[in-house]
């Protein structure tokens, strides 16, 4: 047991160095006997324990600099990560809720010109572990971290914040909040001015507002919006699905939820290339998409989910980078933007351009699964073959389970000719994680092995997991053309232009279908795509 030597607060939790009331170390004794200054009493009489990550002991405090009062005049120094702040609830299904919290934080924070703030996806990847503040710090590349922890009962709400100086250990604010569920925007908003208070920036009017703005009023909406993020964020197809419910129960609470339209727009775009059914989910992504730019045209991943609509449903190359670009000028800070954008470049051949904004996307977000996968990928499709298969164990090396990795890992095996390695790696993908791209490939990697009845074998797979009424055409001629039957090939890669499926933009730069690229039917595709050849 551990107590705070000025507002004698008694803490529970000994890996808790510093108080999270005033900030002064903690010192070991037992507690005052009293209830501490504070307390909500009632149903929140438990110890608190806010913080996952250690805090190094500060030696030699008096002689280590500290965030001076002229930081905000030099932007280099304020930058920060805000963690997922840890579950204390009882329920374990609370967890969206904490995640969602500290997420809406970050993006209040990251509307700050003169913050640099470490991406969701970076500093997210150190939930669960007990790192040091000093290790994350540095592996963010920021040199202040925000964390908390949230006990959520019914209605009612605990919420402790603490911001850190990664540099010395030592805490430049905290706070605690016993508030109801109604409250939760004006908690969000007063954690994030707080901070900004805190780490000395000055606001400019708008800038001020722009941190403030509120996408809803109803707590419950929020929650809904919150639960459907915790799905969307796990790239299955179940769990886009679940994204879709709760995105749209979201909208049904408050019609003019501006993020929730662009988020259920992106679930729909996102569910195309991991299912298997004929349902077409391009026109609700469009209703979505430009409900969301309707209700708010400020909105960068509004412009972002239009862009993605005009690339994959559209074939509106020109009109997606339009969009893509508005939305980089929005928020030149969003990494998941430069990502895109950066895809984007690389599906029109342009891939010195793409790896450019690529690598713009990992240095905003240098732990990201799609950031830095999607370097390899172009590096694949512009014929860098040995150095995507480097960039594809990179990612898997962090990110040992990635599927989309994994299958373009043995996609670049099979170009390089080393089809052993090719097998093997798409071997390791579990059952689950076997969407109509990975089964493509362990297709693709038989028919090139010269194993035709297995090659063949995924086609019937595709049938049967696909149903009577819809047959994936792209997946077919990836399998033929691997089978070197380019008749088949050509065939099904016409049906899938008559159909406009999602995968279609690819067949430009896709290295499976390179052996086709000779043949006038081809280059006829191509201008049915849209593309100029």
């Amino acid at each position: 047991m551990k107590r705070c030597p000025e507002c004698r607060r008694d803490y529970f939790d000994d890996t808790l160095l510093y108080c999270l009331d005033d900030g002064n170390a903690l010192l070991e004794g037992p507690a005052s006997g009293s209830e501490p200054p504070g307390s909500a009493g009632g149903q929140y009489d438990e110890p608190q324990t806010a913080i996952l990550h250690n805090i190094s002991s500060p030696a030699d405090a008096a002689t280590r600099p500290r965030i001076d009062a002229t930081a905000g005049e030099k932007s280099a120094k304020n930058s920060i990560a805000v963690l997922p702040f840890v579950n204390m609830s009882a329920d374990s299904e609370n967890e969206y809720f904490c995640d969602g919290l500290a997420e809406e934080i970050l993006n209040a924070l990251a509307r700050v010109d003169r913050l640099k703030v470490a991406a969701r996806t970076s500093a997210f990847s150190f939930k669960g572990r007990n790192a040091k503040v000093s290790e994350i710090a540095a592996a963010l590349n920021v040199n202040s971290v925000l964390e908390g922890s949230v006990r959520k009962s019914n209605d009612r709400l605990r919420i402790t914040a603490q911001l850190v100086n990664a540099e010395d250990g030592y805490h430049l604010w905290s706070e605690r909040y016993d508030r109801e569920m109604k409250d939760i925007f004006d908690i969000q908003d007063e954690i994030a001015m707080a901070v900004v208070e805190a780490l000395k920036i000055k606001l400019l009017g708008e800038e001020r507002a722009a941190v403030l703005k509120r996408q809803t009023q109803s707590s419950e909406a929020y929650e809904f919006y919150l639960r459907g993020l915790s799905h969307f964020n796990k790239w299955t197809p179940t769990d886009f699905e679940k994204a879709i419910e709760n995105f749209q129960r979201a909208i049904a609470i408050d019609p003019n939820y501006a993020s929730a339209f662009a988020a259920l727009a992106d679930s729909f775009t996102e569910l195309s290339f991991f299912s298997f059914s004929v349902a077409d989910p391009g026109p609700k992504a469009r209703v979505a998409a430009e409900r969301a730019l309707k209700l708010d045209d400020g909105l960068a991943e509004a412009h972002n989910s239009l862009a993605l609509i005009k690339m994959y449903f559209d074939w509106d190359y020109a009109g997606a980078e339009s969009e893509f670009k508005r939305a980089a000028s929005i928020n030149p800070g969003n990494a998941s933007v430069h990502m895109w954008y950066g895809w984007f470049l690389g599906l029109m051949g342009r891939f010195d351009e793409s790896l450019g904004e690529l690598n713009r996307a990992r240095e905003l977000d240098p732990l990201s699964a799609p950031n830095i996968n999607a370097i390899g990928v172009v590096l694949y499709w512009s014929g860098q073959t040995e150095k995507a298969i480097t960039q594809f164990k990179d990612v898997l090396e962090l990110h040992p389970n990635y599927p989309v990795a994994i299958a373009f890992l043995a996609e670049a095996y099979t170009q390089k000719g080393d089809l052993s390695s090719a097998a093997s790696t798409i071997g390791k993908l579990a059952s689950d994680a076997m969407d109509p791209q990975a089964l493509s490939v362990m297709g693709y990697v038989y028919a090139r092995s010269g194993d035709r009845d297995k090659a063949l074998f995924i086609v019937d797979e595709f049938v049967k997991r696909s149903g009577a009424d819809y047959l994936p055409a792209i997946n077919f001629a990836h399998i033929y053309a691997g089978l070197g039957d380019h008749e088949e090939a050509l065939k099904w890669l016409a049906k899938a232009c008559d159909d406009r499926v999602t995968w279609v933009p690819f067949m430009r730069i896709d290295p499976k279908l390179a052996v086709l690229r000779s043949d006038p039917r081809f280059k006829e595709l191509l201008k049915r795509a849209g593309f100029t050849v």
